[in-house]
This record gives structure tokens, C-alpha cells and sequence, in this order.
């Protein structure tokens, strides 16, 4: 499943931190806010973790960030990360057992603008990234046989 924050309103592409609660409402279904009423979605981690004892992978999540447009870009993706990796969600969520920070800038057709997804082009938002996640947390290339992509 990919799990983003593109902001808090549509149309997308005002650099926002993201609501309190935001992930998890996302990932459990339970989402209503500023983007609108998605309670409407499944409970994606209910129905594929416990109704179905699957492991769950969020293969993306990043939080938006328009280098074109005003806003904190530190303090959108920090933000974000700590919803990401929320303590809580290892109790919470204990078949949430893999989650890929989508590390890319790229032009987004949604924003009609350049977007930086990632956080370790600058290394000061990296150090603060990397010192952000928990202890059991792995990056890939500690992990034998996963093959870290540098680009």
C-alpha cells in the first residue's frame, strides 16, 4: 500500500504539515479531515493483516514538498515521519513490517510543479531523518540480500 501526504487541500501542492493522525486514519479506513470524508475506503490493515494474517508493506509514503512554493520542508517531512513511525504503531500495528520512504523528486502532473519527496539529498534533514527512526527499524542495506539503490 502507498501512504502520502499531498497536502491538506485539494488542489494539490501548498506545502502543509500534515494533520495529527493522518497515517494511521489512512491505513485504518478512519480517515475524515481537511482532504475530506475517505471513511468510505476499507480498513486496509484490517482486512489484510488481521482478517487475512498477511504482513502489511507500506512500499511508499513521502510527504509533498514544493521547493517552488512557500513552506518549511523540514518541519512537512518530520512531521510526517513521526506519524510514519509513531512509537505506537509497532503495538498498534504489529503486522506493519515494512515501509519504504519514497525517496524521488519528481515533476507531479497533480501539482503541476517539481516535487521532493525524499529526505536524504541534504544531509541535514537526512541526519535528522535517520536519528528519527526507531531502534528496530533496518535501512536496506543492512539487511543481507537487499540491494540499496543509489541514484
Amino acid at each position: 500500500m502507498s501512504l502520502y501526504h499531498w497536502g491538506n487541500h485539494y488542489p494539490w501542492g501548498a506545502n502543509a504539515l500534515p494533520e495529527p493522525g493522518k497515517f494511521a486514519a489512512l491505513l485504518t479506513g478512519s480517515y475524515r479531515g481537511t482532504i475530506g470524508d475517505e471513511t468510505a475506503v476499507p480498513d486496509f490493515y484490517d482486512m489484510y493483516a488481521n482478517l487475512h494474517h498477511k504482513p502489511v508493506a507500506i512500499t511508499e509514503t513521502a510527504a509533498l514538498f514544493s521547493p517552488s512554493r512557500p513552506g518549511n520542508e523540514a518541519a512537512i517531512k518530520e512531521a510526517w515521519w513521526k506519524q510514519v513511525f509513531d512509537p505506537s504503531n509497532q503495538s498498534r500495528f504489529p503486522r506493519l513490517e515494512m515501509i519504504n520512504w519514497f525517496e524521488w523528486d519528481k515533476y507531479e502532473t497533480e501539482v503541476k510543479a517539481e516535487v521532493n519527496w525524499g529526505v536524504t539529498r541534504e544531509p541535514g534533514l537526512a541526519n535528522a531523518f535517520a536519528a528519527a527512526l526507531p531502534r528496530q527499524l533496518r535501512w536496506a542495506g543492512s539487511v543481507p540480500g537487499c540491494a540499496a539503490h543509489t541514484g
